[in-house]
């Protein structure tokens, strides 16, 4: 029996440290980086299929150089039987680079936690959320969302209560949800068709686009009372319609709020997506230069603040005595100053 635990959700969970042969040790296909590698292979996913699309990553071969550079692990990977629940991808560096250094045995083994067998799913996941949504190795946006998706629809945790352990608001959650469903059933299908794993990396990496989408309302209750669009706007990421992900969130709305503007978007997308949005912003800054422009924006800003103050308040304060009543009538009369002399050097007297 050992005496090394870890505490889980009020649990402890007993391990012990080994070194064990690299070769005996599996990939953990339900770990949610495997789930993102794997999510558009076509056929049988195999151990051997498994490594293959984890040594084609970037971050794979970063972590090829940094491990043969300090010549091992700084932190051991966790088994759970003959399988690596977490540290795939470390486990997949060790045998590249036994295959590069056949006659050195430091990378013939793996350093090693191997946790109790008796770990439930749920504690294993909180393990797994904890070390890479909170913790220093973090997941991609998409396998956040695929981790959540299973915490969520398998495990039946309630969006609240996954929100509560990683630092979300349930309706961060939420979108989460929606944004991984989207790319699974719709997105990824028709963007991955024909795909090497570099261009597969590279559909992956539009989850931000999905989930700005899913965050901004108008187009989250457009989504739900037209499933339809849910379908045009994964056609408009794969076409590269928009310049990033934060203008689906604050510039697609204005566009398909306004006439005309939404005219053009529509006009153009099918043909020349990659100039659609820009047409659409260039039309409806002519019609609504507040929606576009800093300076209309800020004008229409404090407008409002005049419509909606309350007069019989500030007229108190202006009237009331002492350093803040004063303090209070400058700002109004500098600000009066200051904007007729801006309307006399436009000619708007």
């Amino acid at each position: 029996m050992t005496d090394n635990t870890l505490s889980v959700q009020g649990r402890q969970i007993p391990y012990e440290l080994k070194i064990l042969s690299i070769y005996d040790l599996r990939y953990y296909a339900e770990n949610p980086r495997i789930n993102y590698i794997i999510s558009t292979h076509d056929g049988e996913v195999t151990q051997e299929i498994i490594e293959q699309k984890l040594l084609a990553l970037d971050t794979t071969k970063d972590l090829v150089r940094d491990i043969e550079e300090n010549q091992g692990l700084i932190e051991e990977v966790l088994v759970i039987g003959d399988e690596v629940v977490e540290g795939n991808t470390r486990l997949a560096v060790y045998r590249r680079l036994a295959k590069k250094h056949p006659n050195d045995p430091r990378w013939k083994t793996i350093p090693a936690k191997v946790l109790s067998s008796e770990i439930r799913p749920q504690e294993l996941f909180f393990i797994l959320g904890t070390l890479h949504i909170k913790g220093k190795n973090e997941w991609s946006a998409y396998e956040k969302a695929a981790y959540i998706y299973r915490m969520v629809r398998e495990l039946d945790y309630s969006p609240q209560d996954v929100a509560k352990q990683l630092g979300h608001q349930a309706g961060t959650v939420e979108a989460m949800l929606k944004s991984y469903e989207t790319m699974r059933d719709i997105y990824l299908p028709q963007a991955t068709k024909d795909s090497d794993d570099f261009e597969t990396q590279d559909a992956l990496r539009k989850y931000s686009y999905f989930e700005a989408f899913y965050r901004q309302k108008d187009l989250a209750l457009r989504a739900r009372e037209t499933p339809l669009f849910v379908e045009e706007f994964c056609e408009w990421v794969i076409a590269d319609v928009f310049p990033k992900a934060d203008s689906v969130r604050t510039e697609l709305p204005k566009i398909l709020n306004n006439k005309r503007a939404s005219r053009t978007f529509y006009a153009l997308v099918d043909t020349e997506p990659e100039a659609a949005f820009e047409e659409a912003e260039l039309v409806l800054h002519e019609s609504k230069p507040e929606q576009m422009d800093p300076f209309y924006m800020g004008v229409k800003e404090f407008r409002d603040l005049l419509q909606n103050a309350s007069v019989e308040e500030i007229k108190a304060d202006l009237e009331a005595d002492g350093p803040r009543a004063k303090a209070c009538r400058d700002q109004l009369k500098r600000c009066h100053k200051e904007l007729v002399r801006f309307c006399h050097l436009l000619g708007l007297e």
